[in-house]
């Protein structure tokens, strides 16, 4: 908008100037050819001594000068002042002047070309030419005095202009601003930040309510929706253990295979279902820094040696290759249990996704007191705008879908569990190929 303004005025004045210009201009040949007449007439009544007379009479600051030449251009008498003696005069006109009366009006640059003489020619009636001359001094002294003022016009308007601009800066831009950092902050878990804009204009001020008073329905709701979830989890626990204490003494008691059969697989169902209700409880849980930590002093690099160990027969039937990156021992004051399984979700992802061929290497390293635990795969990789996404409650990545079943609960499990111990949990993209999923566990 700055440069809009700056651009427009600078257009103004510069249209201005070279209008002024013109305008001047004709005023100077006009002046030559009032001249020109006048002194036509004195020549024939008075002769060369009337015009001479007049012209004496008139002549203010050596500005005009006079000639008269004879049809050939042999002058005949001059009356040209010091200050336009260095101008060459042309020696005739440039077009034949015939008839008494006919007039050329031309313009003569001076040697470095910075001022100029406005020249005119008449045929009189003898057959003679009498040239007037006329300084550019006073057009170029009202130029100077008009660029002047067209400069002060021009800054006062600018500063004018300006006005709007630092209302939009202020009353606009800065709000939008706000509105921005704002959004960012409602992008991090379990932030409640909310538009603000301190001294936007009434529009906006309408839309950051407005939006406010929908990102308030949208939290209510997402908080009945985990409050239901919550309590239906919760009380699924005894129901299902139950289900699952009639089906075992159905299973033990009946003498039928068929029977038997249907109550192991009615198990294994029930199984999954209790490990469902399990893990929702542990994020919801994790989510709100009220999951119970049975911490105990657990060596890193023998956690992770069980768990490469334990899942490598699997990463061999999908010709896969897992390693465990080699560092410095350490251990760390955790829950063995919950780390393991949050470990084991992140292997179980790069097993699914990483293509027959890939390779999984497991690593950790000490980051102050604590350590971080990563699982790098040469998989498809994520894309940039499901790097946060992904570890979101039911949020599944697009490489996903549909080609592999699941509920997208693993990540979010993996984040709760993190974020019990006092931790994180995040993804990027290696520069090669596939993504690194890291787990960090700060010293309890």
């Amino acid at each position: 908008m700055v440069l809009v303004v700056i651009v427009s005025i600078l257009l103004i004045l510069l249209f201005v100037r070279i209008a002024v210009t013109q305008d001047m201009r004709t005023v100077n040949r006009n002046r030559i050819s009032d001249y020109l007449l006048e002194y036509s007439a004195l020549y024939t009544q008075s002769g060369l001594s009337g015009v001479k007379k007049v012209f004496e009479t008139s002549q203010q600051m050596g500005r005009n000068a006079l000639r008269l030449t004879t049809a050939y251009g042999q002058v005949i008498d001059e009356d040209i002042p010091v200050i336009m003696a260095s101008y060459v005069w042309p020696e005739q006109t440039q077009k034949s002047l015939l008839v008494k009366g006919d007039m050329e009006l031309t313009e003569v640059m001076s040697a470095d070309g910075s001022q100029k003489i406005y020249l005119g020619a008449i045929r009189l009636d003898d057959g003679n030419t009498l040239w007037i001359g006329r300084t550019d001094a006073q057009t170029r002294r009202q130029m100077t005095n008009i660029e002047r003022h067209l400069w002060f016009a021009g800054l006062t308007a600018s500063l004018i202009a300006f006005l709007p601009v630092i209302w939009y800066l202020h009353d606009v831009l800065r709000p939008i601003q706000s509105f921005i950092r704002s959004a960012e902050r409602m992008r991090l878990p379990g932030n409640k930040a909310r538009l603000k804009a301190p001294g936007a204009i009434p529009e906006l001020q309408a839309l950051a309510t407005v939006v406010n008073s929908g990102l308030d329905q949208i939290q209510a709701l997402t908080r009945e929706l985990q409050s239901t979830n919550d309590f239906l989890a919760h009380e699924l626990r005894t129901p299902l253990a139950r289900v699952r204490g009639n089906l075992e003494h159905f299973h033990d008691q009946t003498e039928n295979v068929e029977a038997r059969e249907a109550a192991a697989r009615s198990l294994e169902e029930i199984d999954r279902a209790t490990q469902l209700v399990h893990t929702l409880l542990t994020i919801r849980a994790g989510d709100h820094a009220a999951l119970r930590l049975h911490r105990q002093v657990t060596s890193l690099d023998d956690l992770l040696s069980k768990l490469v160990e334990l899942f490598s027969p699997a990463a061999e039937d999908k010709q896969l290759s897992l390693s465990l990156e080699a560092s410095l021992s350490m251990t760390l004051n955790v829950d063995r249990e919950l780390l393991t399984q949050a470990v084991s979700n992140l292997l179980d992802n790069a097993l699914a996704y990483t293509p027959a061929g890939g390779q999984i290497i497991v690593h950790w390293q000490g980051e102050g007191t604590g350590a971080i635990i990563s699982v790098k795969d040469t998989g498809p990789g994520l894309h940039p705008d499901e790097i946060e996404g992904i570890w979101d409650r039911y949020a599944r990545g697009t490489a996903a879908r549909p080609k592999i079943s699941g509920m997208g609960l693993g990540l979010s499990l993996v984040r709760s569990i993190a974020m019990a111990h006092g931790g994180n949990a995040g993804a990027q993209n290696r520069q090669s190929k596939g993504a690194t999923f890291w787990i960090y566990i700060p010293g309890a």
